[in-house]
């Protein structure tokens, strides 16, 4: 039996943990927490800092194949255990580490998007606050300002209307780091596409899916999405050739920007009467994936786990049935609102059209925390999302 070592213990690398069991692989899960949730699941577990290179090595000798379940992983003490493939035998990372560089630096991540052909916002790199200061007046307002290290979930990302509030944003970031600038858009909606590839280049993807964000968090994914035929097609070709630009070896997610009119300077591909830019790329499963666990014949985690345990792919990945899926995220704010330590879930009795649960086992309940998730089933996108919308209200109720 192969073994998996994931990097990283949280919903990811659990539900990819249990999909490789599922296959007959072993895992083992490297998580400085001992604590998270694939820690608390699985047998065997290496906690550790993301920095401790002896403990790293020791995953990479245990195990056939690395993945990772998130890309904010410090690549320093990866590479160093990388390099001595040639002194010892080392597992493959999956996708490599120059994949996991790559879209951990927003940066990097445009060069990349650039360089490759792929559509993309007008951006600016720029170091530092002065650097920031000087460039933002000719880049024009508004505009984002983004770190470029360590941001997802909103974090680290600044709308700038004004040279007031760019002072203001300016004099809250960090000294002598990194920044990206990027032009506003007038979006129509945000899409994402996961496709998978194996070592020897076979491809899948997964049918489009339309997200809702709240708050710059995922709130909920419809699926699939409510786009034209001609731009879910091209959505798909652009996941595929971002992967293979990238030569990964895994999952890809590529999230999509989509407007009705193209921007003033970015640059866009046009399709289905819509304009389409690559926001960012996720190279492992993604939030918005949760939903292929009970809408696909094989869901995001499965084909992973085929991937990295070496086995044939299957078909590509396609609905189980007629009729449209949601999911949709629960965050901590839902166990605040009941005041409990324990989700009470009663009200299922009352919401048939929800078809799946799942509840993280993260043991603390913070604001904006995702905790878990639900999928709804429904006759078509909008009855599936209004079902989600009355599932996700009753939560809140204080009981």
């Amino acid at each position: 039996m192969k073994r998996v070592g994931i990097l990283g213990g949280g919903q990811l690398g659990t539900m990819l943990a249990s999909a490789v069991h599922d296959l007959g692989g072993l895992v083992t899960v490297f998580d400085p927490d001992p604590a998270a949730p694939a820690c608390l699941r699985f047998r065997d577990v290496i906690n550790a800092p993301w920095t401790d290179a002896e403990a790293l090595e020791r995953l990479f000798r245990e195990s056939d194949v690395v993945t990772y379940e998130f890309e904010h992983i410090e690549t320093q003490a990866l590479r160093r255990v990388l390099e001595r493939r040639g002194a010892a035998p080392i597992a493959d990372l999956a996708p490599s580490a120059s994949v996991l560089e790559t879209a951990q630096d927003r940066a990097r991540e445009k060069d990349f998007l650039r360089s490759s052909g792929l559509p993309h916002v007008d951006y600016a790199v720029v170091h530092g606050r002065d650097g920031l200061l000087a460039t933002a007046r000719s880049f024009g307002f508004p505009l984002i300002v983004k770190t470029a290290r360590g941001g997802y979930d909103g974090k680290g990302q600044y709308l700038v209307a004004s040279e007031d509030e760019l002072e203001a944003v300016a004099a809250r970031l960090p000294p002598g780091v990194p920044y990206v600038l990027e032009e506003v858009l007038d979006l129509a909606l945000e899409a994402s596409c996961i496709v998978g590839r194996s070592p020897d280049g076979v491809e899948r993807a997964f049918p489009v899916f339309e997200n809702v964000h709240a708050g710059h968090i995922l709130d909920v994914t419809l699926f699939p999405a409510r786009v034209p035929e001609e731009l879910a097609t091209t959505l798909q070709r652009l996941a595929l050739d971002a992967a293979r630009a990238l030569d990964v070896t895994g999952l890809l997610t590529t999230e999509f920007f989509v407007t009705k009119r193209p921007a003033a300077r970015s640059r866009g591909i046009a399709a289905g009467g819509l304009t389409v830019y690559v926001n960012e790329l996720a190279p492992r499963p993604h939030n918005s994936g949760h939903v292929t666990r009970t809408a696909c014949h094989t869901s995001q985690f499965q084909l992973l786990a085929r991937i990295l345990l070496g086995l044939p792919l299957g078909p590509a990945p396609s609905l189980v049935g007629p009729g449209a899926f949601c999911m949709g995220n629960l965050l901590g704010d839902v166990w605040l609102a009941q005041c409990r330590r324990d989700l009470d879930l009663s009200t299922l009795a009352s919401h048939p059209d929800v078809v799946e649960v799942v509840l993280y086992g993260k043991r603390e309940a913070q604001a904006r925390r995702k905790m878990g998730h639900f999928v709804t089933r429904g006759d078509d996108a909008e009855r599936a999302a209004a079902a989600a919308r009355a599932f996700r209200a009753s939560l809140l109720t204080p009981r």
